[in-house]
């Protein structure tokens, strides 16, 4: 429930207390002072005082329960939001450390990366749903500059799958087919010169640039994945000392 909506059905049950309050005293008074109906105030409207206050302090302190009910699953929401935002960044980062174990550490070091780096049988696909919307309420911890790099973390890695689908396509679809209709096969003994010429230049700057773009990316998106998972994680215990927040850690 909203803090001002709370603060107004308060300061209304607080008013109309006081008016009621008021009125019983303020009638028994006029009895008190007139010195009549006497024993008519105190079995009558007394009761009624005692009545008026049980009732309050009864919806008051079911009001209470109520809101900090509520509170209390505002704040579980906003920890399992937290948490499967680390998740998601988890999932992103493993899945290029996985592709970088895989497709570019065997090869990385070799001047032949670029043609013996293996295209990505199947595309990749970006299969996390990121939503930056469900950790809005860390703008209340002051960190709105931090929710604009999760976005943007989430783009850098779209754009990483998107290069390394790119130069999978220009390896499967162009390189190979070229190097395959000149004769080359895999294991032959071929000089730089030789496989610049067959693949021409255009076909050759291409793969070589695109094989270093994803080298590059994958790296840099792997160390600001981590870089935010772990900052987040500090948010998150921050904000909600004493909670379970799970930490950023590779598989």
């Amino acid at each position: 429930m909203p803090v001002t909506q709370t603060l107004d059905i308060k300061e209304k049950m607080k008013r109309f207390l006081s008016y009621s309050i008021f009125f019983i005293l303020g009638t028994g008074a006029g009895w008190i002072l007139s010195g009549k109906h006497w024993n008519i105030f105190f079995t009558s409207y007394v009761p009624a005082l005692a009545t008026l206050l049980a009732a309050f302090f009864g919806a008051k302190y079911a009001f209470q329960f109520q809101n900090e009910k509520e509170e209390r699953q505002h704040k579980e929401k906003n920890i399992l939001n937290g948490n499967l935002a680390i998740f998601d960044l988890m999932r992103m980062a493993n899945t290029l450390l996985a592709y970088r174990k895989q497709i570019i550490d065997p090869f990385r070091e070799k001047s032949t990366a670029f043609l013996e780096m293996p295209p990505s049988l199947n595309l990749l696909e970006n299969d996390i749903n990121f939503n930056a919307e469900n950790l809005f309420f860390l703008l209340q911890s002051g960190e709105v500059n931090f929710i604009g790099k999760l976005v943007v973390e989430n783009r850098k890695f779209q754009s990483t799958l998107n290069a390394i689908n790119d130069r999978s396509k220009i390896h499967r679809f162009e390189v190979q087919p070229t190097l395959e209709k000149a004769g080359i096969v895999q294991g032959g003994d071929y000089t730089f010169q030789q496989i610049e010429d067959i693949l021409g230049d255009r076909l050759h700057v291409t793969i070589q640039q695109a094989t270093q773009q994803v080298i590059t990316s994958v790296d840099e998106t792997i160390d600001s994945l981590k870089n935010a998972g772990d900052n987040l994680s500090k948010i998150l215990k921050k904000t909600f000392p004493g909670e379970q927040i799970i930490n950023f850690k590779f598989e």
